[in-house]
């Protein structure tokens, strides 16, 4: 399976296969080849390299927009897999018309307000960060546009789906 993934700003070419009576998969990332084990966690997977018998566990959840959070332990990367089908399957620039509500994705603490009412943000920049499971994940807009309201403040503890800003 290929996959066209946008992370951290970086466009990657990504192929996963299966490969057969091993129950390991072989990735390939802009054309390095790595064979891993997937094991499935409580919070997401565990990949455990071949190569070295390092592991790594990773979770992912979707968000708004065709977007994912993958975190790591020490970083969190906003992903978007294969962007222009989504695009092009929601209507390209017509699925971001409107109103946009940013809503918390788990339960947690908001760390920092990085917006206020009124102001222009762009694609992707960052909203609020709320600290959820000892990680802090820092959410972004969905679209370019003003932010029209802002729910919360720094120090608010959150419950996953609140309403945390509005964009026009």
């Amino acid at each position: 399976m290929r996959f066209e993934i946008e992370a951290a700003g970086r466009l990657r070419s990504v192929v996963v296969e299966h490969v057969p009576d091993t129950g390991r998969f072989r990735v390939v990332v802009d054309d390095v080849v790595r064979a891993v084990d997937v094991q499935a966690t409580d919070l997401g997977f565990s990949l455990i390299f071949e190569a070295d018998g390092r592991s790594l566990d990773v979770a992912a959840s979707p968000r708004a927009g065709g977007e994912w959070l993958v975190q790591f332990p020490r970083v969190d990367v906003p992903v978007v897999v294969d962007g222009q089908r989504v695009a092009r399957g929601r209507g390209g620039s017509v699925a971001k018309a409107g109103e946009q509500r940013v809503t918390a994705p788990m339960p947690g603490r908001i760390l920092r307000v990085l917006v206020q009412p009124g102001d222009e943000v762009t694609h992707r920049q960052g909203l609020v960060v709320i600290e959820a499971m000892k990680m802090e994940n820092e959410l972004v807009a969905p679209k370019a546009g003003t932010v029209k309201d802002v729910a919360v403040t720094e120090g608010t503890s959150v419950e996953a789906g609140r309403l945390l800003v509005v964009i026009e």
